[in-house]
């Protein structure tokens, strides 16, 4: 069954340093995504409604709001227009009424066929939101994102036009019917609160097998994860007792047992807590996917919450990071096992 996720609408927006340092480490952790798993996972990931949320709270930005679709897109399009495996086209704004065009760019970076193919799903993913899930909505958002192997998912946004609502769509190719592309397209519809709405891309709306009061009935009923209006992170409400005890258990780790990270300058407890997170994301998405809240808790917000954002501790994790991926004089199989060491830590025990 879909996973419906409600956000509520913040203001504010990300300070020039903290995009930068969110491209740094975006970067970085999707490349190591790619670099274990392959581009195809991370489509995966970013079409994730939960993953995705998680990947943007532990980037710094706000835990639950809508300006996590914006920033997180626009930081990870920075961080990967070098890729080879996998690119992101259009944007918020005029960005993404340029996405035609960048795709054209980009498969032809990638030397993937089908442009024009890619070109028309972006256009009916935006023409499906836009009239057939909500009424009287403006994509203000749209991102499409296609990997070397072809595999495509679209992560777009809306804003009611009498209100505050902002609406996140998810696309990923592999529940896509190409004889029905409306049907039951989304991996994610994320929105800030309940709001009863005739989806016809939903499969109980056929009428001709299924009616409207079953519709709605199987609408309420369904999988939904609902985002507080509130700013505050409480823990055992937002954060499960297992995601408690994966963050208990990040505030114990001993540096001592990580000698390989500490020949990094400014690599001490905190900063092993947070790669710890990090490599959670990477190696142990199940948590991230079940907690995304809590990787809020990896470098804090950037309105305080739940903690105000160190530049120096910010800076400390991308630099052990690159020790990690690109600097040391290691193999990359042993890389790996330190990043893996790190996520078990937050494993269930």
């Amino acid at each position: 069954m879909r996973k419906i996720t409600y956000l509520p609408l913040h203001g504010g927006k990300a300070p020039r340093w903290l995009f930068s340092r969110m491209v740094k480490l975006g970067g970085r952790i999707c490349e190591s995504i790619i670099d274990e798993y392959g581009a195809d996972e991370l489509l995966d990931r970013l079409t994730d409604t939960n993953w995705f949320q998680a990947l943007a709270c532990a980037l710094g930005y706000d835990w639950h709001s809508s300006g996590t679709t914006t920033v997180t897109i626009g930081a990870l399009k920075e961080a990967l227009k070098e890729n080879s495996e996998i690119a992101i086209a259009g944007g918020k704004g005029k960005a993404g009424t340029n996405t035609p065009n960048e795709i054209y760019e980009l498969a032809d970076k990638l030397s993937v066929n089908g442009a024009e193919k890619f070109i028309e799903y972006s256009r009916l993913s935006a023409k499906i939101d836009s009239s057939m899930v909500y009424d009287d909505i403006s994509i203000y958002h749209h991102s499409f994102i296609f990997t070397k192997n072809g595999k495509w998912g679209v992560v777009q946004q809306a804003m009611e036009n009498k209100g505050n609502i902002a609406i996140r769509f998810q696309w990923n190719s592999s529940f896509v019917e190409e004889s029905d592309l409306a049907k039951e397209p989304h991996t994610g519809i994320s929105t800030e609160y309940r709001k009863e709405s005739i989806d016809l891309t939903y499969h109980k709306n056929d009428w001709a097998r299924h009616g409207l009061v079953d519709a709605l009935k199987e609408l309420k009923e369904s999988n939904a994860l609902a985002y507080p209006e509130r700013h505050a992170i409480i823990m055992r409400l937002d954060i499960s007792k297992q995601g408690i005890d994966a963050l208990r258990r990040a505030y114990e780790i001993d540096p001592k047992d990580y000698k390989e990270l500490l020949l990094t300058k400014g690599v001490g407890r905190s900063t092993i807590r947070s790669l710890a997170i990090v490599a959670s994301l990477i190696y142990q998405k199940e948590l991230a996917m079940r907690d995304p809240a809590l990787y809020a808790y990896n470098v804090g917000g950037k309105d305080g919450i739940p903690f105000r954002i160190r530049r120096s501790h910010y800076d400390s994790i991308i630099e052990s990071m690159d020790y990690i991926i690109d600097k040391a004089n290691i193999e990359k199989e042993e890389k790996i096992k330190i990043m893996k060491r790190l996520s078990s830590i937050l494993a269930n025990e």
